[in-house]
Order: structure tokens, then C-alpha cells, then sequence
């Protein structure tokens, strides 16, 4: 009986050797608002402290299912600011290197825009930055006849506005679908927000600053 209680023990002992432990996945850190120290006490370009790195942003960012940042980058060159009287909205225009068509790039506010910087980890992305703009849209054009013009307090587009690319429903306009962005943000963004991802701090911080200057009414909360 001794025996057979040892071979009992020692098959049981081998079968619970022979099974593959399964490891629970690694737990990915909650998304967290964080403060940026910014300061807006010294010159800022809109176009190279803004537009650009805007665009390098935008076009070079694999998660993002947008094609307009790189025909802007590619095929057209900086042109002017347009000059207006609205001061919640920001104008650049762009002509074309190789026909007679341009592009523009357009940021408006809203009444109480705010800006958020959001800290977060993903397993498509690792961990990133994210810049959640409430009360704020973005719009990147293309393969327009002429850019808008301010005349007599409104905007006038052309005949052929071109070809559109806007921020206001951000899961179905900004982020490739499937891919977890901005959803690894959780409750921390709506649906009408501009969300912007990065890598870099710096880059984030490049941008808000330079918002944050053209239009003093953004709102950067400390947490």
C-alpha cells in the first residue's frame, strides 16, 4: 500500500511538472493627468514653433490615418500666414511645388478651450505623451484653387476648398481604427476632442506653449 502511494505521488508530482505556467500579461499603467511647466514670456514663431513641428508630428507618426500632413510636407511649400481679425482662429497657407493648387492648415478655439497633457502607456506605442484639446479643431487641406481669405469679418473660401482633413470626431478622423489610440487614454478625452500623441515631452511641450501664446484664452490646468 506504501507502495503504490509513493508512485501515486510522484506520477501526480510529474504531471503538475509537465504543465506550462501561463504568465498573467503585464499590467499597463493607468493614464494619469500631468502638469508642464511652460513659460510665455519670450518670442514665439507660430510657423516654426507651431505649424512645423505640427506637421512633422502629424505626418511622421505611424498611428495617426491621415494623409494631408505628408502632401503638405512633400508637395507644397510654406507660403504666409494670412493675416485676419479673428483672434481664435490661425491661418497657414501653402503653394504647390509642381502645379497651381494649395494647402492650408487652420486652428480655431472655442469659447473655454482647455488643454490637457495626459501620461500613458500602450502596447502598440509604449509609453507616451498625449495633448487633449477641448474646444478645439484642427484642419489640414489640400488640392484647394486658392486659400481662404478674411473679408468683412467672415471667412471666404474658394470656389474649390480642396480636400479636407479635420479633427471634431477623433476615433474616426485622426487614429488608425484598430490601433488603441486615443482610446489608452480612458476617460481622459471625448469624442469632439483634438488629441495629439507623442513620444517626446518636448515636442508636446513645443506646441502647447506655442498655442498657448496665439491664443492666451487656452486654459492649461496644473494637476
Amino acid at each position: 500500500m506504501r507502495i503504490l502511494t509513493i508512485v501515486l505521488l510522484v506520477g501526480l508530482l510529474s504531471a503538475c511538472a509537465g504543465k506550462t505556467v501561463q504568465q498573467a500579461p503585464p499590467v499597463q499603467p493607468e493614464p494619469k493627468p500631468i502638469s508642464v511647466p511652460y513659460s510665455t514670456n519670450y518670442p514665439s514663431s507660430p510657423v516654426a514653433d507651431y505649424l512645423q513641428p505640427l506637421i512633422y508630428n502629424l505626418s511622421l507618426e505611424p498611428y495617426y490615418d491621415l494623409v494631408n500632413p505628408k502632401r503638405i510636407a512633400n508637395s507644397y511649400v510654406f507660403d504666409r500666414q494670412i493675416d485676419e481679425t479673428d483672434p481664435r482662429k490661425l491661418v497657414f497657407a501653402y503653394r504647390s511645388k509642381f502645379d497651381d493648387s494649395w494647402a492650408y492648415v487652420t486652428s480655431g478655439i472655442g469659447r473655454v478651450p482647455v488643454a490637457n497633457v495626459i501620461s500613458f502607456s500602450h502596447p502598440n506605442f509604449g509609453s507616451g505623451y498625449a495633448l487633449v484639446l477641448q474646444q478645439f479643431k484642427l484642419c489640414l487641406v489640400t488640392q484647394a484653387s486658392s486659400p481662404p481669405m478674411w473679408q468683412r469679418g467672415k471667412w471666404v473660401f474658394p470656389v474649390q476648398p480642396g480636400y479636407f482633413e479635420c479633427t471634431g470626431l477623433t476615433n474616426k478622423s485622426i487614429f488608425q481604427i484598430g490601433y488603441g489610440l486615443p482610446g489608452a487614454l480612458g476617460p481622459y478625452f471625448g469624442e469632439k476632442d483634438t488629441v495629439l500623441v507623442f513620444k517626446d515631452l518636448g515636442q508636446l511641450q513645443q506646441i502647447l506653449v506655442a498655442l498657448k501664446i496665439q491664443f492666451p484664452l487656452l486654459q492649461i490646468p496644473e494637476v
